[in-house]
């Protein structure tokens, strides 16, 4: 996975979820010492590559996601997102 805020044309400039069967979600992002840059419950709001407002520079970070599904079913997936300027 990953975002490229080079050119802000609207291709890879946001990491989010995109699914229509998630009853709930928690998505976190970490930088690579371990501190959270993003978090959110709200499937329509991804992440821009900021922290506090502020652009972050080019780094691997890592992923948690966990939701719910309509069906009831629990999904966690852990990973990484390379960010490109």
């Amino acid at each position: 996975n990953t975002i490229n805020n080079t050119t802000n044309d609207g291709e890879n400039d946001m990491f989010k979820v995109y699914a229509d069967c998630i009853k709930s979600m928690q998505l976190i992002i970490y930088n690579r010492w371990g501190e959270k840059v993003f978090e959110t419950n709200d499937i329509t709001i991804g992440w821009d590559g900021k922290h506090k407002n502020v652009i972050m520079n080019s780094q691997v970070f890592t992923y948690s996601f966990e939701a719910t599904l309509i069906t009831g079913e629990n999904v966690r997936k852990k990973g990484s997102i390379s960010l490109i300027r």
